[in-house]
C-alpha cells in the first residue's frame, strides 16, 4: 500500500501539468508554479520529506534554471534581436527564398536543418527560438511555427551540445559513450525518417501537401539519419547532429533545385514575400520589436545591404567558438577551470552543480554577439540596452522555467520520479522493454532535459535490463532515445516557443498539437527496442 501511495504521489503533478495546460488552459507561469507547490506539498507529507529537502530541492532547480537554461534563451534572443537590427535577419530570409519559396522546403531547412545545427551547438531551447522566429518572419503563423520547431526538435537533441547527453549517460551508466550514441542512432533511425513527413503535412495542411515534394522530403530525413548512424559509429558522440544538421540542410538545398518543379500544385505552397523581420518576435508588453526605434533599445548598426557574411557572421562565430572550446582539449581544460561548484541539496545523494562561467553556450553566444557588433562596428552600449530589455520582457517564460525545472528536482530527490519508474517495472517484467522508453519521454516531460532524464534513469533503465537478462546498454540507450521524444511536450520547451510571440497561455494547445507525434515517435521506439530484444536478448 505504500508503493502504492508513493506512484500516486509521483503522478499526481504530472497528472496536474496536463489537466491545467491542456484542459484548464492555464497559461504556464500560473499552471507551474502551482505543479511546484504540490509536488512540494506531496514530498513533505507523502514522500516523507523533509522541510529542509523540499526547499533545498527546489533552490537547486531555481540556480539551474538560471544558470544555463535561461541563460541560454536570454543570449539567442539578444543575439536575433541584434541580427534583426542590423538587416543581416532580412538577408538570411533572402538567402532562404533564394533556394526555394515553397512554404514545405523552407519549413525542413529552417526547423529540421538548422534547428538541428542550432541543437548541436547550443541546445536548451534555442533550436525552437531562433527557426521559429525566422519561420513566422517569412510569413508562417506563430503556432505552426512553433509545433514544427518542437516536432523538430527530437531526434538531434540526445547529441546535442557536442553530445552531453550521451556522455552524461555513459557517466551514469558505466557503458561506453560510443555504443550507447550508436544505438540511439539505430532507435532513432525510422524517426528521423518520418518527422520531415509530419514537418511538410503540417506546413501544407494535410497529407496532400507531401505530394510533390516526396522526395525532397525522403532526402531531408536520409541525410539527417545516414550521419548520425555513420559519425556515432565511427567518430564518437560529439559530432552527430551537427555534421547531421549541415548535411541535411546542404541536401535539402541541393535536392530542391534538382526535384522541386514549378507547377501549379507546387505553386499553391509558394509564400508570398515575407514581411519584415522585426515582427517575428514578440515580447510580452511589447507588440513589436522595431529594428530603430529611437530609444536605443535594439541597436540600430544597419548602414545599407547586409552581405551575406555580414548576416551569417554572428552565427559562425558561436560555431567556431562552441566546437573550438569542446572539441580542442587545451582550451577545453584552460576554460574549464573557470568554474564555481556547489551542493545545494540538504539532504543525501545531491548532485553537485556546476557554473562554467566561460564554457557554458549561453556565455559563449554572447561573446559571440559582441564580437560580431564589434566587427560590424555596432553600438556596444545599446546592445547592453537591448540585452536588459530583453531580461525584463521575459518574466512570465522565466516564471515557467524556472518553476517547472524546480518541480522536477523536488520530484527527483523525494523519490516521486523513481516510484513511477519502479513500479512500472515491476508491472511489466519480461516486456519492460516496451515501457522503458516510455519512462524516457516522462522524463524529459517533466524535467526539460534529456541529460538531466539521464541522470534521473539512466541507471535505472541499465539495473532493470540485467534483471531481465536484456542488454543494458540497449535499454539505457532507449530511455535517451524516447526523452527525444519527450522534448516536444515538455512545458520547458513550449514556454520557450511562445517568445516567438502572440500565443500567451496557449501553452496547453501547443502540447495537444505536438502529443500526437510524441506518442508515434515513442511507440516507434518501443517496438523497435523491445523487437531487437526479442531477436538478440
Amino acid at each position: 500500500m505504500n508503493d502504492l501511495y508513493m506512484l500516486i504521489a509521483g503522478v499526481l503533478p504530472i497528472v496536474w501539468l496536463f489537466v491545467s495546460l491542456c484542459v484548464m488552459r492555464l497559461p504556464g507561469h500560473v499552471a507551474c508554479p502551482c505543479g511546484l507547490a504540490l509536488a512540494a506539498a506531496l514530498a513533505l507529507f507523502a514522500m516523507g520529506a523533509a522541510p529542509g529537502e523540499v526547499a533545498s530541492a527546489a533552490f537547486e532547480g531555481i540556480l539551474f534554471a538560471l544558470w544555463p537554461i535561461l541563460l541560454v534563451i536570454i543570449a539567442a534572443m539578444v543575439l536575433y534581436r541584434y541580427s534583426v537590427a542590423t538587416g543581416g535577419m532580412d538577408r538570411i530570409k533572402g538567402l532562404l527564398t533564394g533556394v526555394s519559396r515553397d512554404k514545405r522546403i523552407l519549413v525542413l531547412i529552417l526547423a529540421w536543418g538548422f534547428g538541428g545545427f542550432l541543437e548541436g551547438v547550443a541546445g536548451f531551447g534555442v533550436p525552437v527560438l531562433i527557426p521559429g522566429c525566422i519561420l513566422v518572419a517569412l510569413g508562417f503563423s506563430p503556432m505552426l511555427s512553433v509545433v514544427a520547431c518542437l516536432v523538430a526538435n527530437s531526434v538531434p537533441t540526445p547529441y546535442a551540445t557536442i553530445g552531453i547527453p550521451v556522455t552524461t549517460l555513459s557517466g551514469v551508466t558505466g557503458i561506453d559513450a560510443g555504443i550507447l550514441g550508436s544505438n540511439v542512432a539505430v532507435q532513432l533511425f525510422v524517426p528521423c525518417l518520418i518527422l520531415p513527413f509530419f514537418l511538410v503535412m503540417l506546413a501544407g495542411g494535410g497529407v496532400r501537401a507531401v505530394k510533390g515534394v516526396g522526395l525532397i522530403t525522403l532526402v531531408s530525413g536520409l541525410s539527417f539519419a545516414l550521419p548520425l548512424l555513420l559519425v556515432s559509429r565511427f567518430m564518437g558522440p560529439e559530432l552527430p547532429t551537427l555534421l547531421g544538421s549541415v548535411c541535411a540542410i546542404a541536401c535539402i538545398t541541393l535536392a530542391s533545385k534538382r526535384l522541386y518543379k514549378d507547377n501549379a500544385h507546387n505553386r499553391q505552397y509558394q509564400i508570398s514575400t515575407a514581411g519584415p523581420a522585426e515582427g517575428a518576435l514578440a515580447f510580452e508588453g511589447q507588440g513589436k520589436t522595431s529594428a530603430a526605434d529611437g530609444q536605443g533599445r535594439v541597436s540600430a548598426t544597419a548602414r545599407g545591404p547586409v552581405s551575406a557574411f555580414q548576416a551569417c557572421l554572428p552565427f559562425g562565430i558561436v560555431l567556431l567558438l562552441v566546437t573550438a572550446t569542446s572539441l580542442i582539449a587545451p582550451l577545453h581544460e584552460a576554460l574549464g577551470r573557470a568554474r564555481l561548484e556547489a551542493s545545494v541539496y540538504a539532504g543525501t545523494g545531491g548532485h553537485t552543480l556546476t557554473f562554467a562561467f566561460l564554457l557554458t553556450p549561453g556565455i559563449l553566444i554572447l561573446i559571440s554577439t559582441v564580437i560580431a557588433c564589434l566587427l560590424q562596428g555596432g553600438s556596444l552600449s545599446a546592445l547592453a540596452r537591448t540585452a536588459r530589455d530583453t531580461v525584463l520582457e521575459s518574466r512570465n517564460m522565466s516564471i515557467t522555467v524556472v518553476t517547472i525545472v524546480a518541480m522536477a528536482k523536488v520530484m527527483d530527490y523525494s523519490g516521486m520520479t523513481d516510484a513511477i519508474a519502479v513500479m512500472l517495472i515491476a508491472a511489466f517484467a519480461v516486456f519492460y522493454p516496451l515501457v522503458a522508453p516510455v519512462i524516457g519521454m516522462l522524463g524529459t516531460f517533466i524535467t526539460g532535459s534529456d541529460t538531466t532524464c539521464c541522470i534521473l534513469f539512466g541507471g535505472l533503465q541499465a539495473s532493470a535490463a540485467q534483471s531481465i537478462g536484456a542488454d543494458p546498454a540497449w535499454i539505457a540507450s532507449s530511455n535517451l532515445s524516447a526523452a527525444a521524444a519527450g522534448k516536444m511536450i515538455s512545458p520547458q520547451s513550449v514556454a520557450i516557443g511562445l517568445r516567438i510571440g502572440g500565443l500567451d497561455g496557449m501553452e496547453g494547445e501547443i502540447i495537444k498539437k505536438t502529443l500526437k507525434y510524441a506518442l508515434i515517435c515513442t511507440a516507434i521506439i518501443s517496438l523497435t527496442t523491445f523487437g531487437r530484444i526479442l531477436l538478440f536478448g
